[in-house]
């Protein structure tokens, strides 16, 4: 008779139950190699407090704070694309002094950061920040990075070191060596980035404030942002991330399919379970195949 009980509770536990997925798994991070690259960027900043840039590093520092200021005030296209180019062209004058520019980026990285939490304290925003990131306060609310109402962030400090960098690289065209991300780096910002899609001035969900609408507008944007997750991070179960976002947005037959991609690529891995729930809650709220 135990027996019987027994093996009836090892079957219950075994059958899967319908459970509505909520966040995106996130990559795995190598913590040790990252603190270590944090430790480097904030000797770099006092570095670069302790001694002179190089002249057309510097040049290219007010450039940066001109163009974030335009960015964040300005919304003459014209002015901004002047902003825009005199940022390019004192990037093209540095050259290849590698060094002073991680310096440069590790020093207003910083700031930055200070600034940050003055704001959070105080509300006040000030030149120095506005010259140090553009519109990225307007950006926490655009983006659902500031929880409604408050200045208490869903961000944290990590994750605003890699979007912080990753903007300046892009901001100054840096596509080599020092200064691109880390692959640790990269996994912390795309891990972010699918659970938090960014929502600039210029996209369809600025100002949707419907959970559900907002969730269809950036839908297009995480699955890229998964693409590229997937590809420097083999490990990572993209298929089951890709089912939790499709489940989000009502198309539970896709979400499905793509739990099941997961348990046959992975039917025995960590989230084997997750995804046989997961899928059993799909399949039951989707529609019905006519006979």
């Amino acid at each position: 008779m135990l027996a019987l009980v027994l093996a009836g509770s090892a079957i219950l536990l075994a059958a899967p139950r319908g459970v509505e997925p909520l966040a995106l798994p996130l990559p795995r991070v190598d913590a040790p190699a990252l603190a270590r690259v944090m430790a480097r960027d904030d000797e770099l900043a006092r570095a670069a407090a302790a001694v002179e840039l190089d002249v057309d590093v510097r040049a290219l520092g007010r450039e940066i704070r001109t163009y974030n200021e335009v960015a964040a005030q300005s919304s003459d296209d014209d002015e901004f694309a002047r902003a825009r180019q005199r940022v390019t062209e004192a990037a093209s004058k540095v050259g290849r002094l590698g060094t002073d520019l991680e310096k440069l980026r590790a020093y207003q990285l910083v700031r930055f950061l200070g600034e940050l939490r003055a704001w959070q304290l105080t509300g006040v925003m000030t030149e120095e920040l506005r010259a140090l990131s553009g519109d990225f306060v307007d950006a926490l609310s655009r983006s659902g990075w500031c929880v409604p109402g408050t200045r208490d962030l869903v961000v944290g400090e990590r994750e605003l070191r890699v979007l912080f960098k990753k903007r300046w690289n892009t901001m100054v065209g840096a596509d080599g060596e020092p200064l691109l991300l880390t692959v640790d780096e990269e996994r912390v910002r795309l891990g972010f980035l699918v659970n938090h899609p960014f929502v600039n001035n210029d996209a369809p969900g600025r100002g949707v404030t419907d959970p559900a609408a907002r969730e269809r507008l950036v839908t297009p944007q995480r699955m890229k942002l998964l693409e590229r997750l997937a590809a420097i991070a083999p490990e990572y179960p993209a298929d089951l991330a890709r089912g939790i976002a499709l489940y989000r947005v009502g198309q539970y037959q896709p979400a499905a399919d793509a739990f099941r991609r997961h348990l046959e690529g992975r039917p025995d891995g960590p989230y084997a379970l997750h995804a046989r729930n997961y899928m059993k809650a799909a399949l039951d709220l989707s529609p019905v195949p006519v006979p």
